[in-house]
C-alpha cells in the first residue's frame, strides 16, 4: 500500500468535513493483481463511543469486481494545529479471496497432515487472523518436519511422533540447510505461543519464508531419492 494525498470527508454528524490521510490498496484482494484502483465511493462515521471512521469503495481495473476498506481514524498530533488532520489505519480489506499454497505432490505424499494444516494458517493470516496464524504454520513445521524424519526412520516412528521437535530437528535431519531453517522457523513459532516474544524485529513473514525453503530443500531431497530409485533394466 501506499499514503495517498490527504482527501476531504463529510461526516454523518452534520455537514462538517474530516480531513483524512489513508494507505490506499496497491493489490486487489480478489484476484491479487497489482493495481492502482478506481476509487468509486467514500465516506466517515462515528460509532457509539464517538470514534471517527472511514469507508472505502473500490473498481478493481482488472477483474473488474468491488471491494471496500474500512478504517479507524486517530487525530494526528504533528499538525498544526494539533489534531486538525486524521490518519485512518486500516481495519478490514474485504472480500479476501483465499488461495491455497499449492505443494510439490512429494511433500503431500509424505506429509498430507502439513499440507492441510498450512493452508489453514494461510487462511487464517488472509482473513486477518494473523494472532492464530503464526500457532498455525508452527504446528505446520511439526507435522512436516516429523513426517520428513519418518519417512527416512520408519523404525523410530513411534518416538518421533512423541519427541519435541527441537529433538526430532538435533537427531534426524542430516541436511545442515534443512536443520537451520527449520531449528529458525521453530523459534519463531514459539514467540507465537508466547507472551514476551525473544525476536522483536522477526514475525510470521519470517517464519514462512523458513518453511518455504525447508519445504523446497525437502522435495529436492525427495525427487533426488526418486532418481536413485530408477533402474535402467
Amino acid at each position: 500500500m501506499r499514503i495517498t494525498d490527504y482527501l476531504e470527508f463529510s461526516t454523518s454528524r452534520g455537514s462538517s468535513k474530516q480531513s483524512v490521510q489513508y494507505e490506499e490498496p496497491s493489490q486487489c484482494p480478489i484476484c491479487k493483481f497489482a493495481l492502482k484502483p478506481l476509487e468509486l465511493k467514500k465516506a466517515t462515521y462515528y460509532d457509539e463511543s464517538g470514534r471517527l471512521h472511514a469507508a472505502i469503495l473500490y473498481l478493481c481495473k482488472h477483474c473488474y469486481q468491488v471491494f471496500m476498506t474500512s478504517h479507524i481514524c486517530r487525530r494526528r498530533q504533528d499538525t498544526d494545529p494539533p489534531g486538525t488532520i486524521y490518519i485512518a489505519e486500516l481495519e478490514c480489506l474485504a472480500p479476501v479471496k483465499f488461495e491455497e499454497q499449492k505443494f510439490d505432490e512429494s511433500i503431500a505424499l509424505i506429509s498430507p497432515r502439513f499440507v492441510k494444516i498450512y493452508n489453514q494458517a494461510l487462511a487464517a493470516e488472509s482473513y486477518s487472523l494473523d494472532e492464530i496464524a503464526g500457532l498455525g504454520y508452527r504446528k505446520a513445521l511439526e507435522f512436516l518436519i516429523k513426517d520428513f524424519c519418518i519417512h527416512h526412520h520408519p523404525d523410530d516412528t513411534e518416538k518421533i511422533q512423541k519427541s519435541p521437535l527441537s529433538r526430532c530437528i538435533s537427531e534426524y535431519i542430516d541436511s545442515p540447510d534443512i536443520k537451520t531453517l527449520a531449528t529458525r522457523a521453530a523459534w519463531l513459532g514459539n514467540d507465537e505461543a508466547h507472551y514476551v516474544r525473544k525476536f522483536e524485529d522477526r514475525d510470521i513473514t519470517d517464519m514462512k519464508r523458513f518453511i518455504k525453503a525447508a519445504v523446497y530443500f525437502i522435495g529436492m531431497v525427495l525427487i533426488t531419492e526418486d532418481a536413485h530409485g530408477m533402474d535402467p533394466a
